[in-house]
């Protein structure tokens, strides 16, 4: 990765970090409120059955709503849990928690190889930042880059973000999959250019 890429990538974490974390808890909760609106419409209009999803840490978009609404209306949804090597298994969603890999919460159920991830109708994952090109920054370790690399079928995958962290252009690596789209607190977006094979 050239040096002036590698340093907007940092910045563009950074700034995306801040914001993040200096939101207000009333600000946090709506737009909690509107992260479940936006993914239940996506999963509803899609008809998907099963995704995945992930279990947010402080700082990241909210899904809890749409957790709790999925495992209401029997959405089966596969929480990552963290392997060493920068590597993803999955576990279903029951609602309960453990402390995982780096203190990360994780579903406390059975594990599921990588690959079940291509099982899915719908791939929902963590990102602090998209393109309109559907390029998808994360947070530097790789994980999500090397789980959907590794799917021998790939379901459309959405990104959730703030509005904000929307760019116009972001810097993409040889081993950055591109996302179908992304999802906001208050709409989501289909890319050109997307992640499914």
């Amino acid at each position: 990765m050239a040096r002036d890429a590698r340093s907007e990538k940092i910045a563009v974490r950074s700034a995306v970090r801040a914001r993040r974390l200096g939101r207000s808890a009333a600000e946090r909760a709506r737009r909690s409120a509107g992260f479940a609106e936006q993914l239940i419409d996506l999963v509803s209009a899609s008809g998907a059955r099963s995704v995945t999803a992930y279990a947010p840490l402080v700082g990241e978009p909210d899904v809890n709503g749409f957790l709790r609404w999925a495992r209401e209306s029997g959405v089966r949804v596969l929480l990552p849990v963290s392997l060493p090597g920068h590597r993803i298994a999955w576990a279903v969603d029951t609602g309960a928690r453990v402390a995982g890999l780096h203190g990360i919460p994780e579903p406390s159920g059975p594990r599921l190889e990588t690959g079940a991830a291509a099982e899915v109708d719908l791939l929902i994952v963590p990102a602090c930042a998209v393109d309109a090109s559907g390029t998808r920054l994360g947070w530097g370790l790789g994980y999500y880059d090397r789980m959907l690399g590794s799917l021998d079928r790939r379901p459309p995958v959405y990104a959730v973000v703030d509005d904000e962290d929307v760019y116009a252009s972001l810097p993409r690596d040889a081993h950055d999959v591109p996302v179908t789209g992304a999802v906001t607190a208050s709409r989501v977006l289909r890319f050109a250019v997307g992640g499914e094979r």
